[in-house]
């Protein structure tokens, strides 16, 4: 048997993780309708793939696409409490969970993190971006004691200016080819299917053809 589905999910995970970088170095915004369009191709692709017999990207399990959709979501929404992210990026992973499973994207979120991290520190030489940060740390940390002092609880207020609004579609996007090519070996996965390799090489020639450089979703 061949692993033509999971190569056909790959290409079409690629274009909506296009499509996200694009929206989101544009507006910094993740369209849903491009998150739940997604998701329903993954389940309509896990759904094909069982039917002819074969392996889809997300693996040979049918339950697969949702575990891995819940995983997707529960592994960034800890990042969105914290006002790290987002709640695009939270549902764009969950859009990718749905289409890798739960032992693939959990390798795409540790990529995805280290790409985050680069992607900051590239933001970080823009003019301004570094001296703001610092200002934005300074105000956190006076903030956090005044409240403590005065027993007012820990909680933070809204900064009044952010130093950049990463498009953190590009990390994701960087993050789920890397988790495609090179799985991780992590002890929380699930053995990942044998198939799943198969997308690797449909998403990262799509992603690669792009010159558009690396969002966040209609809140």
């Amino acid at each position: 048997m061949t692993a033509w589905p999971a190569f056909v999910a790959g290409a079409c995970l690629a274009a909506l993780l296009l499509g996200a970088v694009s929206s989101d170095l544009r507006t910094r915004r993740i369209p849903n309708r491009l998150v739940l369009s997604g998701i329903a191709l993954a389940l309509a692709m896990a759904v094909l793939a069982a039917a002819t017999g074969h392996a889809g990207l997300a693996g040979s399990q049918p339950w697969s696409p949702l575990a891995g959709l819940a995983a997707g979501f529960a592994l960034m929404l800890p990042l969105h409490l914290l006002r790290a992210m987002g709640a695009g990026d939270v549902k764009l992973m969950a859009m990718v969970g749905a289409f890798t499973g739960p032992s693939t994207v959990l390798s795409a979120t540790v990529y995805t993190l280290v790409a985050g991290g680069v992607l900051s520190l590239v933001f970080m030489l823009r003019p301004g971006v570094a001296a703001q940060a610092l200002s934005n740390v300074r105000l956190l940390l006076t903030d956090w004691l005044q409240r403590a002092g005065a027993g007012r609880g820990l909680a933070l207020s809204p900064l009044q200016a952010t130093a950049a609004r990463l498009p953190y579609a590009v990390a994701i996007a960087c993050g789920t080819a890397a988790a495609l090519a090179w799985p991780l070996s992590l002890p929380a996965a699930t053995p990942p299917s044998a198939h799943a390799g198969a997308g690797a090489p449909a998403i990262l020639a799509v992603l690669a053809s792009s010159t558009t450089p690396p969002n966040r979703s209609q809140q």
